[in-house]
């Protein structure tokens, strides 16, 4: 799904109270639009829609402005701020403190994790209030509020995720005055929301996408999303079971034969991705490296011959890569410890990541441009194989089932990776968990099932001993220049 168009998404970033260069709206040469004057077609309509995407990669305008939502910081953050990675070397002090576990309400990376989810939900909210007074086709009207339904639930499902209680702001925002500041909405109070956006997804979003929208969120990205929040939240966890089995059942999403399937960049968009991120293909080293090519330019070691050689910014933790069966698929395909380099073979020293380099269909490391993965159908089947160990507190055949069909695409030959058999809750709930760690390498989920499965404390302390972490690390802390601002905003406790 590209939905990218740079001169159209800048449009739409006027409307939205963000900081914003001179410089770079006059290279745009964008018409000048207000709330006033923009939200008139069907065109204005699917365009504010379209306005949502651009907070999710790399922003709109190029290297000079390249911290959205997905772009980097949402799953380097997961890993080093877990059991998984690492900082390779000094690459900032926000993404240092968070990988020796020293971060507080001054950390850069979490000030960027906030304020671009809530930039993206003010463009949600920006389409939400304003499309409906849009004369349109009304089932085209419906899908887009659905769509915006779904990003805005998205978005506030990251926030709560991170930081807890936080402010609800469900009305588009033009105005910087004291009053507009809203304080913490509780946690509860944040999920409510959540399933109601994600609920209306469900009912005006369409069975599947496809032309030029194929990778636009469809209902059963929303039944998904229900399901992982019902989970995260652990209240209605029932719910989450229905969610996950209407998806199970819709027959439309299955497994790739091979695990080295998913990342092929054709297979974007395919048969086990239920939602993901899309980013530009660049023409220019610019767009190439500060899109999509942070995906493989962070953790390739800086040795290449072309351009960009790999930063070498973050790293597995060795705890990581020994808990992988050398017969499990998965290993080769998410690590390299060495690799041949103008004929000769080059140690790194340590495994990297590579699961996103797909060197068949783009040998040269520059040009990535495979999706970010956010939810995918070995994600339903692990998650349905939880949901069932919390509902009857320990392995039943439909959660063996749904883990060993996980672990059977990963077998490299017949007896390796046999099927688990009937384990207690908490034997079982550590089998889902070790199952998560192997299948979702990097892909900005680890930390999040750390804390929901109580483990951060004891996993963190196993792969990075000399690292003091605590219980004040199951969140992050609310930004200090944010409460400089909304002087409502309370911290989160232990910063």
């Amino acid at each position: 799904m590209k939905l990218y168009n740079l001169k159209k998404l800048a449009i739409i970033a006027i409307l939205v109270p963000i900081t914003w260069s001179c410089e770079n709206v006059l290279e745009e040469e964008a018409p000048f639009y207000t709330v006033g004057t923009f939200y008139k077609t069907a065109e204005d309509a699917q365009l504010a829609i379209n306005g949502i995407y651009g907070h999710l990669g790399a922003n709109f305008d190029s290297a000079l402005n390249s911290n959205g939502i997905y772009f980097a910081n949402y799953w380097t953050v997961n890993a080093i701020a877990s059991d998984e990675g690492e900082s390779s070397f000094n690459v900032g002090n926000g993404y240092n403190q968070i990988s020796d576990m020293v971060h507080g309400p001054d950390n850069e990376i979490a000030l960027q994790m906030w304020s671009n989810l809530y930039l993206g939900i003010n463009a949600a909210n920006l389409a939400i209030d304003n499309i409906p007074s849009i004369e349109m086709n009304e089932q085209k009207k419906n899908e887009l509020l659905g769509e915006a339904r779904f990003m805005r639930g998205l978005l506030y499902f990251e926030l709560v995720r991170f930081f807890g209680d936080v402010p609800l702001q469900l009305h588009s925002s033009t105005s910087f005055e004291s009053g507009s500041y809203l304080p913490r909405a509780s946690i509860e109070d944040v999920y409510s929301q959540i399933f109601e956006d994600f609920t209306i997804a469900e009912n005006n979003l369409p069975s599947a996408q496809t032309g030029n929208d194929n990778g636009r969120p469809t209902l059963w990205s929303a039944k998904a999303y229900m399901a992982k929040a019902k989970l995260q939240e652990g209240v209605d966890i029932n719910t989450a079971k229905v969610k996950l089995e209407e998806v199970m059942g819709s027959n439309i999403f299955s497994l790739w034969a091979n695990y080295s399937d998913v990342f092929f960049i054709p297979n974007n968009n395919g048969k086990e991705e239920l939602f993901g991120i899309s980013f530009l293909e660049g023409t220019d080293i610019n767009t190439t490296l500060w899109e999509g090519g942070h995906l493989v330019f962070r953790v390739l070691p800086n040795i290449y011959g072309s351009r960009p050689n790999g930063g070498g910014l973050e790293q597995p933790t060795l705890d990581l890569y020994n808990s992988f069966d050398d017969n499990d698929s998965r290993k080769a395909v998410t690590f390299m410890t060495e690799d041949v380099i103008n004929g000769e073979v080059v140690d790194f020293e340590g495994p990297k990541v590579v699961k996103y380099w797909d060197r068949i269909n783009e040998p040269n490391v520059n040009n990535t441009a495979n999706d970010l993965q956010l939810l995918r159908y070995s994600d339903v089947l692990l998650m349905y194989a939880e949901v069932l160990n919390e509902i009857n507190g320990g392995s039943t055949t439909a959660a063996l089932n749904a883990i060993n069909t996980v672990r059977e695409r990963a077998r490299t030959e017949e007896g390796a990776l046999p099927n688990l058999t009937a384990m207690d809750y908490s034997s079982f709930k550590e089998a889902i968990l070790l199952e998560r760690r192997k299948e979702f390498v990097w892909e900005g989920q680890r930390w999040f099932d750390l804390v929901r499965f109580g483990k951060l404390v004891e996993k963190v302390n196993i792969a990075k001993p000399d690292v003091s972490v605590g219980a004040k690390h199951n969140l992050f802390p609310v930004p200090q220049r944010e409460r400089d601002i909304n002087t409502s905003l309370n911290q989160n406790t232990g910063y």
